[in-house]
């Protein structure tokens, strides 16, 4: 009897915890179908938005076109012919023939190809009959517009026809380029007042694609917009590319062993008439102040608008006494800079006299002394200047690298972080640099440095000097003027590099 409870039993439990495993099982393939069907419906809904999108660019493309033919004029035999020679020979950006305007253009990435890139440059059609010259904020344009244009991989050559003219108030263009491999390529344009800034928006590929296109003056400009794209995309690559292995990438995280202070220093309004006046100075150092308190932990981050010779000393020496030799610092100067007949270089303070103003201005001689003796652990300082870049001293330390070096991503951080470090890294050499980039209140240098900040900051990277000046470089390319990073040797560089740390990247 007591064994037949036995078995009962064992045969009552075995079916419960059967029946509970049942459910179990039930409930975790319930649950897996439910991911799995969640999961084809994002693909499925992700694709359908793609493929609309794709559908309704070739159809926004298809009308461009047909509206492009009521103002691409017919143009002469001699004209035709110009065109088809220009046609026939690739020609780098550097290599194109002077210009009105120059332009850059990239197209995004499909699925089994990489981004396109395309530049070129446009000429006002100042013969044909059909091309109006019309005046527009004090500037004479001309309705039709045309040049050639290039993609970068030294093949595909294209033939682009621009309009412009007045729309409310404001200059606007659509462009339609038409390429010899038969893809086709249209955008209307934002111009500036002086029609020296043009930016693409509704920008269309054959292929249903989209893009970004911008219109610069300058070929200088140009060259360092179209690296600007390819570094974007190279940052959506590697990223991609270094998460493939793991589902979670893995996080940088330092501890630096001090503080981060900040010296700008920014001089636009000159008392001297001799002095041009500048507009990215004080734009610059206000923007970068911005970043830094809201991306970067710096304790302190202070300013110098327009500083007279005793203002920016006093900024010196206030500095000096709130920082150790634990800290980092970093200083930033953007404002005029002279050389004299021995070749001495000095900062101009906003009271410095333009002739026979030697001893109001600021002797870099006299600067070098004092960075010598700033207690810090790392220094870095960055100098957006004409005439004065390399006067401190030292090897231009980009002259030695190649592409295998310029990686986005510093391989020794805490090494670079836990090293002496002391660098200059300089808007130029020995000559001239412009003061702002059509359409912004910034100068090519400040720029470069704000977005590499903001791009690493937005992927949760440290960013180390190095990788900052690889960025300068990249969008100062074609220019005589080249960047300059460097360690005065006098100064004690202890094989360190000064980092910017975003603050979710504090330990």
């Amino acid at each position: 009897m007591i064994r037949k409870i036995i078995i009962i039993l064992v045969i009552f439990f075995g079916a419960i915890t059967f029946a509970q495993s049942e459910t179990s099982w039930i409930k975790k393939k319930d649950k897996s179908e439910k991911v799995e069907k969640v999961k084809k419906i994002e693909k499925k809904s992700s694709s359908w938005i793609k493929k609309k999108e794709v559908k309704e660019n070739k159809k926004k493309l298809k009308e461009k076109i047909k509206e492009s033919k009521s103002w691409i004029t017919k143009k002469s035999k001699d004209k035709v012919k110009d065109i088809k020679e220009k046609l026939k020979k690739h020609k780098s950006l550097a290599q194109l023939p002077k210009a009105e305007l120059y332009f850059a253009i990239s197209i995004d990435q499909s699925e089994n190809e990489e981004a396109k890139y395309i530049y070129g440059y446009i000429n006002s059609d100042k013969t044909s009959e059909n091309s109006k010259r019309f005046k527009f904020k004090n500037n004479v344009f001309y309705s039709n517009n045309d040049g050639i244009a290039f993609f970068d991989d030294n093949k595909t050559t294209c033939q682009i026809d621009v309009l412009k003219d007045e729309v409310f108030g404001e200059l606007k263009g659509k462009a339609i380029i038409k390429c010899k491999n038969k893809e086709i390529f249209s955008a209307d344009i934002n111009f500036d007042n002086n029609g020296k800034f043009g930016k693409g928006y509704d920008v269309v590929f054959k292929g249903g694609l989209s893009g970004d296109l911008e219109f610069f003056d300058t070929k200088i400009k140009t060259i360092a917009q179209l690296e600007n794209y390819k570094l974007d995309n190279k940052t959506k690559t590697t990223i991609v590319e270094r998460s493939l292995p793991s589902n979670k990438k893995e996080k940088i995280l330092l501890n630096p062993n001090g503080k981060y202070y900040a010296l700008l220093i920014g001089n636009s309004k000159y008392e001297d008439e001799g002095w041009d006046d500048l507009v990215s100075p004080v734009n610059d150092i206000r923007a970068i102040k911005k970043l830094l308190d809201k991306s970067y932990k710096f304790e302190k981050v202070m300013m110098v608008e327009n500083g007279k010779r005793k203002d920016i000393f006093k900024a010196f020496n206030d500095l000096s006494k709130i920082t150790t030799s634990n800290d980092y610092v970093l200083i930033y100067y953007s404002g005029h800079g002279v050389t004299n007949e021995f070749e001495q270089a000095y900062w101009v303070p906003t009271d410095g006299a333009k002739n026979e103003g030697e001893v109001d201005w600021i002797n870099i001689i006299e600067m070098d002394n004092y960075f010598k003796r700033i207690k810090a652990h790392h220094l870095a300082v960055m100098v957006d200047s004409c005439y004065v870049g390399g006067k401190f001293k030292g090897v231009n330390l980009l002259d030695n690298m190649n592409e295998e070096f310029e990686s986005m991503f510093g391989k020794n951080l805490e090494d670079d972080l836990n090293l002496r470090a002391r660098s200059v890294l300089s808007s130029g050499t020995s000559g001239r640099v412009s003061d702002t980039v059509s359409g912004t209140n910034h100068s090519l240098f400040a720029l470069t440095f704000m977005n590499t900040l903001k791009q690493f900051e937005q992927k949760n990277l440290p960013v180390n000097m190095i990788n900052v000046a690889l960025n300068v470089k990249l969008y100062f390319r074609g220019n005589y003027n080249k960047p300059m990073l460097y360690n005065p040797p006098t100064w004690n560089d202890g094989g360190g590099n000064f980092i910017f740390i975003p603050k979710k990247n504090y330990k």
